[in-house]
């Protein structure tokens, strides 16, 4: 099992062939892993409050699965390796 938690009260979950996305502590996507068909990454930078000079660095992923849409996620730069390792997870799960 695979957890990554991430902003806004968000979490991903891979347990086995099942892929699902939390919002406080409730599902608000489950499908098959092996619908997964790609994942599309970016990284942002933003500002902690408004006038700040602070700044975050966040990772965000965009999955893509067969017949169910796409699943969006935001976490810190940190928790980059674990998401990471979820879609090689999802990556594997897809090719059989």
């Amino acid at each position: 099992m695979i957890i990554v938690d991430g902003q806004s009260n968000e979490r991903l979950v891979l347990d086995g062939a099942w892929f699902e996305k939390q919002r406080g502590a409730q599902s608000v996507t489950r499908t098959p892993a092996a619908t997964f068909r790609g994942a599309q990454w970016n990284a942002i930078e933003r500002r902690v409050s408004l006038f700040g000079r602070e700044k975050e660095r966040l990772a965000q992923v965009t999955l893509t699965f067969e017949g169910s849409g796409f699943v969006g996620f935001v976490t810190e730069e940190a928790k980059r390796p674990a998401l990471e390792a979820l879609v090689a997870a999802l990556e594997t799960a897809a090719a059989g």
